[in-house]
């Protein structure tokens, strides 16, 4: 990687959720930063305003795991895939932009946290870990979405056909960015 800094010794660094796609924030990162962030596996960055390395999260704890870390074509920025350990920004937003958390995600966190920490009450707990419900469950939403009629019916059997889906997928510890790199590799 041969990153360009600008005059100030600086890069800009696009960060972006891995699972989501949403963009969480911009960082900039001088050479310190980003040597910091291949080796550590968490993002670093170079505060303009107080003039030092920081580790992203050290004050919150909203701490962000690295997945990939690439440079864009002219080598002059860098894009940085995360999967955030709480908000990305220090209004306590999921997003620097101001992007809401995206129910999906939402919706796979929970049904992961079900799988790994079971709660009594809970439907998804019940079933994550049974192959043979969640399959039964399938079968049946897909035949009710097409039955449905009603715009609001169709609404209603494509969302748990989704949710379905999601326990399906977690089940076979198969992630939903996996689904998503197949989805771009047919385009």
């Amino acid at each position: 990687m041969k990153v360009k800094f600008n005059d100030a010794g600086l890069v800009p660094m696009i960060v972006q959720d891995a699972t989501s796609g949403v963009v969480l924030s911009l960082f900039y990162a001088n050479e310190d930063a980003v040597k910091k962030t291949k080796e550590t596996g968490y993002l670093w960055r170079y505060s303009r305003s107080r003039k030092k390395l920081m580790k992203k999260g050290e004050e919150s704890g909203n701490f962000m795991k690295v997945v990939s870390l690439s440079e864009d074509c002219d080598s002059d920025a860098l894009l940085v895939k995360v999967k955030p350990e709480g908000p990305a920004c220090h209004t306590g937003s999921y997003s620097c932009f101001g992007e809401k958390k995206r129910i999906l995600c939402e919706l796979i966190e929970v049904i992961k946290d079900r799988k790994a920490n079971p709660k009594k009450d809970s439907f998804t707990s019940s079933i994550v870990s049974d192959r043979s419900k969640i399959i039964a469950k399938l079968r049946e939403e897909c035949e009710e979405l097409i039955d449905a009629e009603k715009p609001s019916d169709i609404k209603w059997e494509a969302a748990d056909l989704l949710f379905f889906m999601l326990v399906y997928l977690e089940n076979r510890q198969i992630s939903f960015e996996d689904v998503l790199t197949e989805l771009r590799k047919r385009r």
